[in-house]
């Protein structure tokens, strides 16, 4: 089953407070590749907050199918763009045109690709890829790659991201993550880490390198992680006519 989904957002603000430029901000908007919210309450820097409107115009594709009395979304593309009426944080009339694309064909297979590119108005380039596959029940592999060019806060990049995670037993499990910039030829990072499952928690001790503009940098990483939260149950039957067993 093909589904279309269009979708649209139009947002007014007019903010008669002080001017967010004139003031000591704290939650202060921060550069980023992605278009901000321009809803409230996920638009969370609020001493940035200026007079804006914006139109959010954009269409959802999915491809959707039955697997095991379950609809299950094996390809699915939102495509957006945002019309800049009046936009302080972009001047430009126009957004990127952005499209992310998610494809899995199979519950241990995974394809990702979320780009941007000026098609309108003048812009800078990023492509996101991110793979995962599992090709053993106890193997898990991930690929992925950051493509960014023409950014005007960024450096262009070309960055590599490869990590797998291996379970040795019912208990005990193996993790790696290596980071590469392959335009400066520089292998960023890396991770090393052993976990072991407490039942209800999962703990990791590994260690972490970083090159840090050719100084190595060395840290030790800890972390527990709750697996799953407990549930509890309620009796609410308050018939009278109830009898109890």
């Amino acid at each position: 089953m093909h589904v279309i989904q269009p979708f649209t957002n139009f947002s007014y603000v007019d903010e008669n407070g002080a001017n967010p430029t004139a003031i000591l901000q704290f939650d202060r908007f921060e550069p980023s590749t992605q278009l901000r919210a321009i809803d409230f309450p996920q638009f969370t820097t609020i001493d940035s907050i200026d007079n804006w409107t914006v139109w959010r115009v954009g269409v959802r594709n999915r491809l959707e199918t039955r697997r095991d009395d379950q609809t299950i979304t094996w390809l699915e593309l939102d495509t957006f763009f945002d019309v800049n009426f009046d936009n302080p944080y972009d001047r430009t009339e126009y957004s990127n045109f952005f499209n992310n694309l998610r494809f899995s064909p199979l519950p241990w297979m995974s394809f990702t690709v979320n780009s941007q590119v000026p098609a309108f108005a003048k812009g800078f380039t990023e492509v996101n890829t991110l793979a995962n596959v599992q090709p053993l029940s106890n193997v898990q592999l991930t690929v992925g790659h950051r493509y960014l060019n023409n950014n005007p806060f960024f450096q262009n990049s070309s960055l590599f991201v490869v990590g797998g995670y291996c379970r040795l037993n019912d208990n005990w499990g193996i993790g790696v993550q290596e980071q590469y910039e392959a335009t400066t030829g520089i292998l960023e990072e890396q991770r090393y880490s052993i976990y072991r499952d407490l039942s209800a928690w999962v703990a990791s001790f590994g260690g972490v390198i970083r090159d840090n503009s050719g100084v190595n940098e060395y840290g030790v990483l800890f972390t527990i992680t709750l697996k799953a939260f407990p549930k509890f149950g309620f009796d609410l039957n308050f018939d009278p006519t109830s009898q109890g067993e």
